[in-house]
C-alpha cells in the first residue's frame, strides 16, 4: 500500500471500502471536498496508486477553467485512451462539429452518454477500473452531464468514480453540479480540513531540516494547511528560529504593537507561486475579490460587509455577496470574516503597492473613527498611513500614545514620532514632548535624561519649569547623579516668576530626598514633616528600634504617605530595620502591584529590588533572588541597571549567591558591576552594593580588598551620620575580614563597638548579629555566653537565616568546648533550618562541624520537603490542597489535636506561618498520600481506600 497521509486516516479508509466493493462488482461514486491546500489532489494520487497496487485500471483527469468551453473536455482525458471508446469518440467528434457554432451549447442525446458509459462497462467488466476527476467545478457542462448520467449506473460495475472539488469556486454549471454532489452517498462525501496541530506537527518533521522552535512557529502561520505548511517548510531556509514573516492577520493582529516589517524580497520570491495562486482564486471567486481580501488584510481585525463596502466603493450587496464566496472557498474564518491562513494575509498585505496600502490605512482609520472605535484600532491604521490631513488624526496619536505610554513605551514613542513627523499644532507641540520623553523613560532613561534636560530649558512659567525639574531630579536620582539632580531644583527654586505655595513645597520636599541620596541632608533644613524628621534622625542614630517602629507605622498608614514615594519608602526601611520584616513584606507585596499596574518600569523595578532585600532579611533567598534578577532586568532594558536600584538588585544576588555557596557566580557579579570604587558617588543602595562586594572580597581570598571597601562604606555612613547597625552591618563584615587576615584583637573591638550600639537600638536581629560576630573573634567561655544570648535574642526574631548562623556559631564554640551533645543538638537545628531556606553553603559547613562533634547528618533530609517526617508531609499535603483539619483528622481517624500538632510541627521545620504557603512545598499536580492510620490499635485493621484528596 502506499504511504499512508498525515492526518487523513478515516478519508484513506473510506477510499479502501470503495475500493474493495469495486474489485467485488459494486461499484461506487465518491466526492472529496475541501477548501485550497487541503490535500484534495493528493488524497486522489494516493488513491490511484493504491487502486494500481490492487490491479485496478487508473483513468484520470484534471478539468481546467481554460478548457471549459471544450465539449466533453474531461471526458476525453478519462476515455481518449481507453480501446473500447474509439468509436464512441467517432461519434463524439461528429456531435461537437455538428453544435460547433450554436450559441448555446446543446446537450448530448441518451444514446452518446450511454454509449460512453457502455465504454465504462466494457472495460471494467475485464480489469477493475478507477476514474479520478480533479477540480470538478471547473468541467465543462457536458463532462459533468456525462459524469452524474455515469455515477448513478455504477452500482453494478466493478468501478470507482472518484472526484474532487474546490470549495466555494463557481461552477460551469451549478444545477449539474449540484445534481452529481446529491447523487453521493453521504459516508463516501469526504470533506477535508486542515490538519490538526499534531498532524501538522508530524507533517513539519517529516518534512525535517527545522529546529522546533522554527516548526512552531510556520505550522501558526500556515493554519495547518498542508499545502501551505509544505510550501513554508520547504521555502524557508534550514535552521531559521522564526517565521519567514510576521504572524497574524495584518497590521493589527493582536494588538497596536503588532507591526507588520517589510517582508525580505527574497521571501517573498520563495512564496511568489503561493501567492500567483491565490490572486488567480480570488479574480475567479468574485469581480471584486481581490480587492476585498485585500482590504481584509488591510483591516487585519474582525470585519463587516458595511466597512469593506465603505473602505473598497463597492456596493454593500456586492460586498456581501464577495464575503460570502470567500468565506465558502475557506480564505476567511465565517464568525469574524479573518482570514484563516496567516501567510495567506501577510502575502496580501504585501502585494498590495506600497501608495496603495498607505492609502488604504488612512481610508480605514477614517472609517473606523466614523464608526466609533477603540482609539488603538485608529491608531493602529494612522500609524501606517502617508499622510495625516485631517486635524483629529495627530490628536488622536497623541492621546493613544498617552494611554499607551505606560505600558507600552515603545509604541507610544512611535506614535508620537509619527504625528511629529506629519506636523503637530504649535499649542500641542510641548505636550507630544512631554509624551515622547516619558516614553524614553521607559526604553532608555539616559537619553530620556538628555531629552528632558533640553526640554526643561525651554520652560514656559514657573509652574511648567517646576514640573519639568521635579521630572527631571527624579531620572537623575535614578541614574546615581544627586548633585546634577539637587542643581536643577535648586535653579528652578531661584526662578524669577514666583512659585506658588504648593509647587513650592513639592520642590522643597525634592530636595530634601535629593539631599538624602546625596549625604547632604541635615534635619530641619528641608520641608519634611515633624514625623519623617523624627523617624530619620532616630533611624539614623540608633535610638529606639520600637519607637523607630511606631513612627513608620503612622506613616505607612493611608493616606499619609503615598505608596512609592519617597517618605513612604523611608518609613518602609526604618520598619525593616526596626526588625518588623513580616509587615515590610506585605506593604511591598502592595506596592509591586500597584507598580505594575502603572507600568512604570522605574517603579517596578525600585519596588522589586528593595522586596528582594526584605527577602533576605526574611531568609526568603529563592524569593529574594528572583525578585532582585527581574529588578535587574527590567533596568537593563532602559540601560539603568549599573544605577540606583540597579546596585541594590547586584547587592541582593551578591548575597544570596553568598548564601547559597555560589562563590563563582558572585565574583561573575562583581566582574559585572561598574569599578567598585572611584569614579562614581557613593549614593545610598551603592552603599549596600560595596559592603555586599566586601563579603564576597572576604569568601574569594582578597579580604584586603574587602577591608578597603569597608572603609569606603565606613566613612560614607559617617559623613551621613548614620551609626545604627541595623541600617549596614558593616562592622560585623570588618570583624569577618580582620579575622581572616590574623587581626584578632582589631576584629574582637569592632564586633564589640557594633554590640553596643545594638543594644541601644533594640532590635533583636541586629544585636543577635552582633553577637554572632563578637563570639567568631573571641574564645572560650566569652564565646559560649555571646553564642548563647545570640540563639536566644534570635528564636523570637523573623530572622531566621541569622538564627540559623547563630545556631552554627553556638555548636561550633559548643564543640570547642567539649560539649559535644550540646553542639549536635544546636547543629541538626541549624541544618534543618539551613535546608530549609535553600542556604547551601551554611548547611554544608554545618555539616562538616556537625560531624567533627560525632554527629551524622541525616542523608535523606537533602531538600525542604525531606525535613518533615511522613506523617507530617502527609497532613501537609492534604492540608495544602484545602482540606480542613477536622477533615483531616476525620478522614485518617486521629485526633484534631494531633492533626494541629503535627501541622505546627511541619511550619517550622519549613519556615513558614501557615496552611496558605504549603502550595509552593506541594504542588497541585502531585498525587494525593494514601492515608494511614497514625496510631492502630492491636486488632487487625481493614485497609482504607486510597482516596484522592482536596
Amino acid at each position: 500500500m502506499p504511504r499512508e497521509l498525515f492526518g487523513r486516516s478515516e478519508e484513506t479508509k473510506t477510499i479502501v471500502r470503495m475500493l474493495d466493493s469495486a474489485r467485488a462488482g459494486a461499484g461506487a461514486a465518491g466526492l472529496v471536498e475541501g477548501i485550497i491546500g487541503t490535500g484534495k489532489t493528493s488524497l486522489l494520487r494516493w488513491a490511484e496508486e493504491a487502486a494500481r497496487e490492487q490491479g485496478m485500471v487508473v483513468l484520470s483527469a484534471t478539468a481546467s477553467p481554460t478548457e471549459q468551453r471544450f465539449a466533453f473536455g474531461v471526458v476525453h482525458q478519462l476515455l481518449g485512451a481507453l480501446p473500447e471508446a474509439v468509436e464512441a469518440w467517432e461519434r463524439v467528434f461528429a456531435w461537437c462539429r455538428a453544435h460547433r457554432d450554436d450559441g448555446e451549447p446543446a446537450d448530448p442525446d441518451y444514446p452518446l452518454l450511454s454509449e460512453l458509459c457502455a465504454c465504462i462497462g466494457r472495460a471494467a467488466q475485464r480489469t477493475p477500473v478507477l476514474l479520478t476527476v480533479d477540480c470538478l467545478q471547473h468541467a465543462d457542462r457536458q463532462s459533468l452531464l456525462w459524469l452524474g448520467f455515469l455515477s448513478r449506473r455504477l452500482e453494478n460495475l466493478p468501478a470507482v468514480l472518484l472526484a474532487g472539488k474546490r470549495c466555494g469556486e463557481p461552477a460551469t454549471d451549478q444545477h449539474l453540479l449540484v445534481e452529481f454532489m446529491e447523487g453521493v452517498r453521504p459516508d463516501r462525501h469526504i470533506r477535508l480540513h486542515d490538519l490538526s496541530p499534531s498532524a501538522a506537527l508530524d507533517l513539519a518533521a517529516a518534512l525535517c531540516g527545522h529546529g522546533r522552535e522554527a516548526v512552531d512557529a510556520i505550522v501558526a502561520d500556515s493554519g495547518g494547511n498542508p499545502y501551505l505548511l509544505t510550501e513554508q517548510l520547504r521555502t524557508v531556509p534550514a535552521g531559521r528560529t522564526g517565521p519567514s514573516r510576521p504572524t497574524g492577520n495584518g497590521p493589527s493582529a493582536g494588538t497596536l504593537t503588532g507591526h507588520v516589517p517589510a517582508e525580505p524580497p527574497e521571501e517573498r520570491m520563495r512564496l511568489q507561486p503561493v501567492k500567483e495562486r491565490i490572486l488567480c482564486l480570488l479574480r475567479r471567486l468574485d469581480p471584486n475579490g481581490l480587492r476585498i481580501a485585500r482590504a481584509v488584510s488591510v483591516l487585519g481585525g474582525p470585519v463587516d460587509a458595511v466597512l469593506l463596502a465603505d473602505l473598497c466603493g463597492v456596493p454593500k450587496e456586492d460586498a456581501c455577496r464577495c464575503l460570502t464566496r470567500l468565506t465558502e472557498s475557506g480564505l476567511l474564518h465565517p464568525h469574524d470574516l479573518t482570514f484563516r491562513h496567516p501567510v495567506l494575509a501577510d502575502l496580501l498585505y504585501q502585494d498590495i503597492p506600497c501608495p496603495e496600502r498607505a492609502e488604504l490605512h488612512r481610508l480605514a482609520a477614517r472609517c473606523l473613527r466614523h464608526r466609533g472605535a477603540p482609539g488603538e484600532d485608529v491608531a493602529t491604521h494612522l500609524l501606517r498611513s502617508h499622510r495625516l490631513d485631517e486635524p483629529w488624526m495627530t490628536r488622536l496619536l497623541l492621546d493613544v500614545a498617552g494611554d499607551l505610554v505606560g505600558r507600552d513605551p515603545e509604541e507610544a514613542r512611535r506614535l508620537v514620532e509619527k504625528a511629529v513627523l506629519h506636523g503637530v499644532p504649535e499649542k500641542l507641540a510641548a505636550h507630544a514632548e512631554d509624551l515622547r520623553i516619558q516614553a524614553l523613560t521607559g526604553l532608555d532613561l539616559p537619553a530620556a535624561a538628555r531629552a528632558l534636560t533640553t526640554h526643561a530649558a525651554v520652560a514656559r512659567g514657573p509652574a511648567e519649569r517646576a514640573r519639568r525639574a521635579l521630572r527631571l531630579s527624579g531620572i537623575l536620582l535614578r541614574l546615581d547623579e544627586p548633585a546634577r539632580a539637587r542643581r536643577v531644583l535648586e535653579d528652578a527654586q531661584r526662578g524669577t516668576d514666583p512659585l506658588e505655595p504648593s509647587a513650592a513645597a513639592r520642590l522643597r520636599r525634592a530636595l530634601t530626598h535629593v539631599r538624602l541620596h546625596e549625604g547632604t541632608y541635615r534635619p530641619g533644613a528641608g520641608d519634611e514633616e515633624r514625623l519623617e524628621r523624627v523617624l530619620l534622625i532616630r533611624t539614623a542614630t540608633g535610638d529606639s528600634a520600637p519607637a523607630v517602629r511606631r513612627i513608620a507605622r503612622r506613616i505607612l498608614s493611608v493616606p499619609r504617605a503615598p505608596y512609592g514615594s519617597p517618605t513612604w519608602y523611608h518609613a518602609l526601611l526604618a520598619l525593616l530595620w526596626a526588625g518588623d520584616a513580616d509587615e515590610a513584606q506585605r506593604h511591598l507585596d502592595t506596592e509591586v502591584r500597584l507598580a505594575r499596574a502603572e507600568g512604570t518600569v522605574t517603579r517596578i523595578a525600585e519596588a522589586l529590588a528593595v522586596r528582594g532585600l526584605v527577602q533576605l532579611h526574611r531568609g526568603l533567598l529563592t524569593e529574594a533572588g528572583a525578585d532582585a534578577r527581574r529588578a535587574a532586568d527590567l533596568l537593563a532594558r532602559i540601560g539603568a541597571d549599573r544605577y540606583h536600584a540597579g546596585a541594590l538588585a547586584r547587592s541582593v544576588l551578591i548575597d544570596v549567591a553568598l548564601e547559597k555557596d555560589d562563590v563563582a557566580a558572585a565574583g561573575g557579579l562583581l566582574d559585572e558591576v561598574a569599578p567598585l570604587t572611584g569614579g562614581q558617588p557613593v549614593t545610598w543602595w551603592r552603599l549596600h552594593l560595596l559592603h555586599s562586594a566586601a563579603r564576597a572580597l572576604g569568601r574569594l581570598g582578597e579580604a584586603q580588598r574587602g577591608l578597603t571597601l569597608i572603609a569606603h562604606c565606613a566613612q560614607e555612613l559617617e559623613r551621613r551620620g548614620i551609626v545604627n547597625p541595623a541600617v549596614l552591618p558593616w562592622r560585623s563584615t570588618r570583624a569577618m575580614l580582620q579575622t581572616a587576615l590574623g587581626n584578632v584583637a582589631t576584629a574582637r573591638r569592632v564586633a564589640q563597638e557594633e554590640a553596643e550600639l545594638a543594644r541601644r537600638w533594640n532590635a533583636p536581629f541586629a544585636l543577635g548579629r552582633a553577637l554572632v560576630a563578637q563570639a567568631a573573634a573571641g574564645s572560650g567561655h566569652e564565646a559560649l555566653e555571646l553564642t548563647d544570648r545570640a540563639v536566644e535574642l534570635l528564636e523570637s526574631a523573623p530572622a531566621p537565616l541569622l538564627l540559623a548562623h547563630a545556631l552554627y556559631a553556638a555548636g561550633r564554640v559548643h564543640r570547642q568546648s567539649g560539649k559535644a551533645k550540646r553542639a549536635r543538638e544546636l547543629l541538626h537545628r541549624a541544618n534543618e533550618i539551613g535546608i530549609s531556606l535553600g542556604a547551601d553553603g551554611l548547611v554544608a559547613a554545618v555539616q562538616r562541624e556537625l560531624r567533627d562533634a560525632g554527629g551524622r547528618p541525616d542523608p535523606r533530609k537533602d531538600s525542604m520537603e525531606s525535613l518533615l517526617t511522613p506523617t507530617e508531609r502527609q497532613i501537609s499535603e492534604l492540608a495544602s490542597r484545602g482540606m480542613s483539619n477536622r477533615s483531616i483528622a476525620r478522614l485518617l481517624k486521629v485526633s484534631l489535636r494531633n492533626v494541629e500538632s503535627h501541622l505546627t510541627h511541619s511550619y517550622r521545620k519549613l519556615r513558614i506561618s501557615g496552611r496558605h504557603e504549603l502550595a509552593k512545598f506541594f504542588p497541585p499536580g502531585q498525587d494525593a498520600p494514601a492515608p494511614v492510620l497514625l496510631h492502630q490499635h492491636r486488632t487487625g485493621l481493614t485497609p482504607l481506600p486510597q482516596v484522592q484528596a482536596g
